[in-house]
């Protein structure tokens, strides 16, 4: 199962100023949470057509339960990438990840990000499926990558590199290159540091209430069916 980009999405990715979100995901796990999706529709339908009252409240929410639990494992976790930042979308959780406060990308086998606030591991963004290019070294990351534009670790410029990296990189290099165009524009040397907006550099996580929401409802729809 190959990981991917949308094709809307790759052509966006590939643009080095972010003109809106861009949504980075594994096209494999979507196709098979599609395919899973139309078994559940498949014995729902039948069970609505032939079941009686009891069998219907007794199965069609576990069901339910089911094709919901595939949407939040295989097909909501995925990387949105920002002009300014990054929000990593997990099961039931969202990260959003300002570019002030990204220390490090790592591509492997997946995707994780280390911020001021610690790693964070993105569960749908697409990884390399063995050991990737590392991007950005601590405060040395813009000059590496503005050298290299392949990878921190001198990855030859040929090399394919994974839709998550280049996705991320692009945005991440047109936001560094704004912020030095404005610290030079506010009278600092080429040499200045790049500003860090206390404000604009504060990785915030939260839980997304209506995934939690739903999936109370569905958990507790099912143990009625099953107790009643």
């Amino acid at each position: 199962m190959h990981p991917g980009l949308g094709q809307e999405d790759a052509r966006r990715g590939a643009v080095g100023a972010v003109a809106g979100p861009v949504s980075v995901y594994s096209t494999g796990t979507r196709v098979l949470a599609a395919a899973a999706w139309t078994f559940c529709a498949f014995f729902a339908v039948n069970l609505l057509l032939t079941g009686t009252t009891g069998t219907i409240w007794h199965f069609l929410p576990s069901l339910l339960l089911v094709a919901w639990g595939i949407y939040l494992l295989l097909w909501r976790p995925r990387l949105v990438v920002l002009a300014e930042g990054v929000a990593v979308v997990n099961i039931l959780r969202v990260h959003r990840i300002p570019f002030g406060a990204l220390r490090n990308l790592r591509v492997a086998q997946n995707v994780s990000l280390d911020t001021t606030a610690g790693r964070i591991a993105s569960w749908g963004a697409p990884g390399a499926g063995r050991l990737g290019p590392r991007l950005g070294q601590g405060n040395s990351g813009h000059a590496a990558r503005a050298a290299g534009r392949s990878s921190a670790a001198g990855a030859p410029r040929n090399v394919q590199l994974p839709h998550s990296q280049t996705s991320i990189e692009s945005a991440w290099n047109a936001w560094e290159q704004g912020a030095s165009d404005r610290a030079s524009a506010s009278g600092g040397g080429p040499g200045r540091a790049l500003p860090s907006d206390a404000a604009g550099s504060v990785v915030t996580s939260r839980w997304d209430a209506g995934s939690v929401v739903v999936t109370g409802v569905l958990v507790a729809l099912v143990a009625a069916s099953i107790l009643t």
